[in-house]
């Protein structure tokens, strides 16, 4: 047993002498985290499925090399569903711009998401910097910066007689500040300042937008975590929506199970507690399955104020079904 243990934490002189021959410093450098993080075996107290946080937002030790723009990621959850609601707005409004007519939208649509993300400044560049030292006192080991762009669209696929259009599609690009706690195991694991814009993009009378900075927190428990967020609205950037805040809140929360079998569950919750508006989203999503070409099968659940931009003060209850790539 001690000769496992001795052949387990020996380094491997072959594993040395490539990341030596290494001559990138940053990439030496991921070399040998890499190295150790093999040899570090599992940890004390971390789950065995590994922390759902630290692989997504890349926060271990063998991440800390150089990513290309090119590298994309998922961010948020892609996916097509068809889906259909109790109660589709025809007549958007807000108390900037009015009331509008959408032509007659009919009960089932089509529901797309598509969304990423890409490193911007790498860790890497942070710790040259000394930044990531400078906060190591608070508890943080690692620095990123992330560009991440999410769309989502409405379609009516199956409204012949308004030639199938898309009733709405709202795009929101944002950057992200990721902080990592270095923290293995259950608890504290990331903060994110984000900024964030989206929009609608449709004509005046329908055009809905705001901005936003943000902080969010991240958690790991086993096979459970959770993101918390709170949002400030930039000044005057929710011109076409004033009150919009009154609908969405200042804040979500996601929290997200993962079974052993690779099942998900998870939700997307906003409250306001004044005005007692909100929005709850339920998914269910299987593993990936090889006769969907890697993709999962997906089921979605709605209820509540601002699914999209153009509907931030209608309430309605959707129910959808479809296939999905990634997820929160």
């Amino acid at each position: 047993m001690l000769f496992v243990a001795w052949l387990w934490t020996t380094p491997s002189p072959a594993a040395e002498e490539r990341c030596a021959s290494l001559q990138d410093p940053e990439e030496r450098l991921a070399c040998y985290d890499q190295t150790a993080e093999s040899r570090a075996g599992p940890v004390e107290g971390a789950s065995s499925a590994g922390s759902w946080l630290t692989q997504v937002w890349k926060l271990g030790p063998q991440d800390a090399g150089v990513r290309q723009l090119s590298d994309i990621l998922a961010y948020r959850p892609s996916y097509v569903i068809a889906r259909w609601s109790s109660r589709p707005n025809s007549t958007p409004r807000s108390p900037a711009t009015g009331r509008s007519t959408i032509e007659d939208r009919d009960r089932t649509e089509v529901k797309i998401q598509g969304s990423f993300k890409t490193e911007l400044v790498s860790r890497a560049a942070f710790d040259r910097t000394g930044i990531a030292q400078a906060l190591s006192p608070m508890g943080l080991d690692s620095v990123r910066l992330w560009f991440a762009y999410t769309q989502k669209v409405d379609w009516q696929a199956l409204n012949r007689g308004d030639s199938r259009p898309i009733s709405d599609a709202n795009y929101e690009p944002e950057l992200i500040l990721t902080l990592g706690t270095g923290k293995s195991g259950n608890g504290f694991k990331l903060v994110n300042l984000g900024l964030s814009h989206e929009s609608n993009g449709l004509d005046p009378n329908e055009h809905r937008g705001w901005s936003r900075a943000y902080v969010q927190g991240g958690w790991d428990w086993e096979r459970f975590s959770v993101l918390a967020r709170l949002w400030h609205v930039i000044a005057q950037s929710d011109d076409d929506n004033p009150n919009i805040r009154k609908y969405m809140g200042s804040g979500d929360l996601v929290p997200r199970y993962q079974t052993e079998g690779g099942y998900v569950a998870y939700a997307v919750l906003r409250a306001n507690v004044g005005s007692r508006k909100g929005y709850a989203e339920i998914n269910w999503a299987t593993p990936t399955l090889k006769r969907l070409g890697g993709l999962k099968f997906h089921a979605q659940l709605t209820k509540g104020y601002g699914e999209t931009l153009i509907d931030y003060n209608h309430r309605q209850t959707t129910l959808g079904l479809g296939i999905s790539f990634g997820d929160w």
